[in-house]
């Protein structure tokens, strides 16, 4: 039976992709990678997670909008949030899965600018939850995460673990898998069925007051295959 459900999951996984990828010269495997539709708002993107029955997120849909910003192409992604939240749960939003093809490599780029927060900008790793009979169109909430790949970097030097978001527009790009993987990450990377754009708001400010409020704004987000 898994192994059937296996060979169901690849079929389906060649039809959407032979219908699915993007016309000769548009590269963006997202949805709306550029937060620019608004009918409705912010399709191709996760931003309310009641369905998860996660009490910690509950309420995120409350700290995320659309806005038209001075410096962003048309619409630019907002989640905002007071210090004391981000500097707790933050406020997230994760891109519709993207069926990844093997021996992939992607290449994540994105524009950003914050008014005092941070943000983790990165690519995670989905499989199939156990017991979910393969289809072409999954929902999150069918996924179970199993790889994370580094945080996007908008600063100079070595990647931490946060993106390093400034208070001006700048654009950042990564490539993975990096460089050659160990067996042990090979394998695991192998397993990845499902690659998703998290975007999160978080860091804390100890100089103001804990409902003093903070906007992560977020454009042009761009995931491609490049070999």
């Amino acid at each position: 039976m898994i192994q059937n459900n296996y060979t169901l999951f690849f079929i389906i996984l060649s039809i959407f992709l032979s219908n699915a990828h993007p016309p000769a010269g548009a590269k963006n495997l997202l949805t709306n990678g550029g937060f620019d539709s608004t009918n409705p708002p912010l399709s191709g993107w996760k931003y309310n997670y009641e369905d998860t029955g996660n009490s910690w997120w509950k309420d995120n849909h409350l700290f995320v909008a659309i806005t038209n910003i001075p410096g962003a192409d048309n619409y630019a992604l907002d989640l905002h949030g007071s210090n004391i939240r981000l500097g707790t749960q933050g406020v997230q939003v994760d891109s519709d899965p993207v069926p990844m093809e093997p021996n992939g490599k992607y290449r994540l780029t994105a524009s950003a600018r914050t008014t005092g927060c941070d943000a983790r900008i990165m690519v995670e790793g989905y499989r199939w939850r156990p017991g979910i009979k393969p289809h072409a169109k999954p929902k999150l909430a069918e996924l179970r995460k199993h790889y994370k790949f580094v945080v996007l970097n908008f600063r100079s030097g070595t990647p931490g673990t946060m993106s390093g978001v400034s208070e001006s527009w700048k654009s950042a790009s990564m490539t993975f898998p990096e460089g050659k993987m160990t067996p042990l990450g090979k394998e695991s990377f192998d397993k990845v069925q499902f690659l998703v754009v998290h975007i999160i708001a978080l860091g804390w400010n100890g100089d103001v007051p804990e409902d003093k409020v903070f906007y992560l704004y977020v454009d042009d987000v761009v995931l491609e295959r490049v070999n």
